[in-house]
């Protein structure tokens, strides 16, 4: 990974197993800051490809170093032993990216992970249909936080038009109501075109009947999520079903390559 990691926890001993796992797994830079002083000292010389904060430092006790680096325009993934759920609840409503509790080497595992996965995403172009500005902005924003390439729009009629101009998007996320076609249809012109496999469609709708899921799930829709919905599952779901897309194409890489030799 060609990017630089900045890790802030006052625990230096668990701060600096932090660092090493990160370097040694995904091979990058990682400074390491023990106080929100030295954090911004550290962002005045470099920029991050994410910065992992510990939300209860000497000198920002209450988890001022969050809103600080965020400020700065860097993507933030929060530490914390605290488990309360409102606070956490406050802290994802920020622009996080995501809240992981620190409490053994599991979790740091997990972090490493997300990391790779972050950087993974950078790949992927993300069609996004929604009729409402606001909601199409905001889960625009959460995407590219995410560091996908994201392409919005406010309908399917302007969505099929997209996939005819680009041929190398990973994934539709479409809303269900919307005007001139609604998702419903768009999943089905969609499915005339690709296969499930190839270009995998993600449903969102505040409709909570369940006849309204199968419907979509038999017109070939991969997923559906029903609003509202939580940063945190929207975040693992798109994971998830790009994780499952990347799968596929490596497998059909393979039988390609096989059939070659």
């Amino acid at each position: 990974m060609d990017n630089r990691i900045l890790v802030v926890d006052d625990n230096k001993t668990l701060a600096n197993l932090i660092a090493k796992t990160i370097r040694d797994t995904l091979q990058c830079e990682v400074d390491i800051a023990y106080s929100l002083q030295e954090t911004k000292l550290f962002l005045h010389k470099y920029s991050y490809f994410s910065t992992l904060l510990d939300i209860n430092l000497p000198d920002a006790p209450n988890g001022e170093v969050v809103d600080y680096v965020l400020s700065k325009g860097e993507k933030v993934i929060v530490l914390s032993g605290n488990i309360d759920h409102d606070f956490r609840e406050k802290m994802l409503q920020k622009n996080i990216i995501d809240y992981v509790n620190k409490g053994g080497i599991e979790d740091i595992k997990y972090i490493v992970q997300s990391l790779q996965r972050l950087e993974k995403n950078k790949a992927h172009k993300i069609l996004l249909v929604d009729d409402s500005m606001v909601v199409r902005k905001q889960m625009q924003n959460l995407l590219q936080n995410l560091y996908f390439q994201v392409i919005a729009v406010a309908h399917g009629e302007e969505a099929l038009g997209m996939l005819k101009t680009y041929d190398d998007i990973s994934l539709v996320i479409t809303d269900y109501n919307m005007p001139v076609m609604d998702g419903l249809e768009l999943t089905q012109e969609i499915r005339k075109i690709y296969d499930k496999k190839k270009l995998p469609i993600m449903v969102l709708s505040s409709d909570n009947d369940s006849a309204t899921l199968a419907m979509f799930l038999k017109k070939g829709a991969n997923d559906y999520i029903k609003k509202p919905f939580s940063k945190e599952e929207f975040s693992c779901r798109i994971n998830n079903t790009i994780e499952s897309l990347e799968y596929i194409n490596m497998l059909t890489d393979y039988d390609v390559n096989f059939d070659d030799l």
